[in-house]
């Protein structure tokens, strides 16, 4: 089935030559929505050169796992339609996250020592796949788009990424449906928004459901169903803040449709206060490229 190909998780890593006996510092590079590990290829070997263990992967649906090679984005919005209809999976955000806790499990088993004897069902992994490598005290996380809202989430639920920077990812799903600012991330994935509104305009008995408009309410039940608690329990007000006193940099554009800068700020609030309690504030950037839309820039 199609769930069950995303059981496995497609991993590059990209490290000098040279640095085969040296424990490094590990970077993780999350893609964008219809991109793969291949678009982080460059970046991985820029860290590489400069000493990480650069890691990339391929997100559900995306990449080696696309159900669809010929259409990986039209493979990976089905899947979110069957999401929608209950079929179980979490595709857009928390199966990601999900499958990232594990990357940082296996991360950690590479430092070998401790970590490996914490985590005994890694332990029949080939010797090749194992070598001791990683620093785990210094894991880093980065992503752009998509990849910046698996940076952010995986961030907060999971303390060893020990710095994050997510790239035109972080908003206030929230204070988009409040403000009715949701429609350019409605237009990102727009199939699971169009079968939400035409299932609820079924059901509330409206009439035909072609075309039925897809309101506020409609784009609150989508992230109820594809993210259950999001709106109420882990947006970025809420979450972000447990990343204090971690580095934390959140990068975006001015004018980004799909992350709303007034939405961002809203959620810095909360952000900046949790690093000021902490005694962290100069560990926290928010860094805005003027007339900027949802582009991850090379100043980024």
């Amino acid at each position: 089935s199609d769930a069950a190909s995303q059981a496995w998780l497609p991993v590059r890593l990209v490290k000098r030559a040279r640095a085969q006996q040296e424990r490094l510092p590990a970077v993780v590079l999350l893609h964008a929505t219809g991109a793969s590990k291949d678009s982080m290829a460059t970046q991985q070997a820029e860290f590489a050169r400069r000493g990480y263990l650069a890691v990339a992967v391929d997100c559900r649906y995306h990449g080696e796992r696309s159900v669809d090679l010929e259409d990986c984005r039209g493979g990976y919005e089905q899947a979110l339609v069957r999401a929608w209809r209950r079929s179980g999976e979490r595709p857009f955000l928390l199966d990601n996250v999900w499958d990232l806790h594990r990357l940082l499990d296996w991360l950690q088993h590479r430092q070998g020592g401790g970590g490996a004897s914490r985590l005994p069902r890694l332990a029949r992994l080939p010797a090749q796949l194992c070598q001791p490598d990683v620093d785990a005290a210094r894991i880093g996380m980065t992503g752009v788009s998509l990849g910046g809202m698996h940076t952010w989430l995986t961030a907060a639920a999971d303390v060893r990424v020990a710095v994050a920077a997510p790239m035109i990812g972080v908003q206030h799903f929230g204070w988009a449906v409040q403000q009715q600012q949701y429609h350019g991330r409605v237009g990102s994935i727009p199939l699971v928004f169009q079968a939400a509104a035409a299932d609820l305009a079924q059901q509330q008995q409206q009439g035909t459901a072609a075309g039925a408009e897809v309101s506020p309410e409609v784009v609150a039940a989508v992230w109820e169903q594809l993210l259950p608690g999001l709106l109420d329990r882990y947006d970025a007000p809420h979450s972000l803040p447990l990343l204090a006193p971690r580095p934390l940099l959140v990068a975006n554009g001015e004018v980004d449709p799909r992350c709303p800068m007034q939405g961002v700020e809203v959620a810095m609030e909360a952000v900046r206060a949790a690093y000021e309690r902490h005694g962290a504030a100069d560990k926290l950037q928010l860094y805005v490229v003027p007339g900027c839309g949802h582009e991850c820039t090379a100043c980024m």
